[in-house]
């Protein structure tokens, strides 16, 4: 996808212009954002194996620093032996333009609704503040869903902290996929992601709001934590630290997370006993803990080893 370092939303035809750009940003963010840096990132990779195939499971950044590069032997290792990629969804099919004009027609809300009409005053009220500080005019979020609105707020927010979804790991390794030219295999359609997002927004707009502001808390006061927890292997913190903003939210995260973790760990199951050696990236929050991929493979029967 295309370099999108510095967008800020403006009135008329640079309007239209950054809306597209801020699109092809925010796509990236449509699957759980995990912002863990790569450099200690073997201690979130894992070898899952039958007696026929292998599964290289790491944990994905998808928003990361440049200086996070190269990555820990182990992880190019795991790449180099596998044949096919897996990612949470196939980027080509994410960066076509067929797709960015369907996720610009799922953004938009019908007028004359606009974000300001469908949140509470309360709720309204946070998200221009956070808007605020990142430098966009709330009037220019205005007409786009909630799942939309606080995507672009985020990955604001992400650039503000040094973080660049040019960067993330599922980036990285769609290009050394593409360039070698491994298969590469989507868990998920895109259509599918749209609609998941597009969904839980329609739902109830002010709590999918209300996560979201929460997760910005959590960034600025947790980071050094959650980087730590990566840096140690300690997978039991991490799942802590990524499920705080969920607490308020079980059912959105029941949808979010387990109900995607089930889904995907059935499908894994199939793969890892095929005579082949798959890589697989996928977001770091949705490994750890009983309910994640990586226990579900293991309550599976294969053979489960954190490297």
């Amino acid at each position: 996808m295309r370099n999108n370092n510095r967008y800020v939303l403006h009135f008329g035809e640079a309007a239209m212009l950054n809306k597209r750009r801020a699109l092809k940003t925010a796509v990236f963010a449509l699957s759980a954002t995990i912002l863990i840096p790569a450099t200690l990132a073997k201690s979130m990779l894992w070898k899952v194996s039958s007696q026929k195939g292998t599964l290289y499971i790491q944990g994905s950044a998808h928003v990361l620093k440049a200086e996070n590069y190269p990555l820990a032997p182990a992880i190019q290792q795991a790449y180099s032996d596998s044949s096919a990629l897996i990612l949470e969804a196939d980027m080509g099919e994410m960066m076509s333009p067929q797709t960015q004009q369907l996720i610009l027609k799922k953004a938009m809300l019908q007028k004359p609704e606009t974000l300001k009409t469908l949140l509470k005053p309360q709720t309204y009220e946070n998200l221009t503040a956070i808007a605020d500080e990142t430098g966009l005019p709330m009037p220019m979020l205005d007409p786009f869903k909630p799942w939309f609105a606080t995507t672009t707020i985020t990955l604001l927010k992400l650039k503000k902290l040094g973080m660049d979804e040019q960067y993330g790991l599922d980036k990285y390794f769609y290009g050394k996929a593409t360039a070698d030219q491994k298969k590469i295999i989507g868990l998920e359609s895109i259509d599918f992601q749209i609609s998941l997002f597009d969904s839980l927004s329609n739902e109830n707009p002010d709590d999918f709001v209300n996560r979201a502001l929460a997760d910005l808390k959590f960034l600025e006061a947790d980071l050094d934590s959650l980087l730590k927890a990566w840096e140690t292997g300690d997978v039991q913190t991490l799942e802590k630290l990524m499920t705080k903003s969920f607490k308020k939210f079980p059912g959105m995260y029941n949808k979010f997370i387990t109900a995607r973790n089930k889904a995907w760990a059935k499908r894994l199951s199939g793969m890892v006993k095929n005579d082949q050696t798959y890589m697989v990236v996928v977001g770091a929050g949705h490994l750890p803990g009983k309910e994640g991929v990586i226990n579900l493979l293991k309550e599976k029967g294969f053979t489960v080893e954190q490297l």
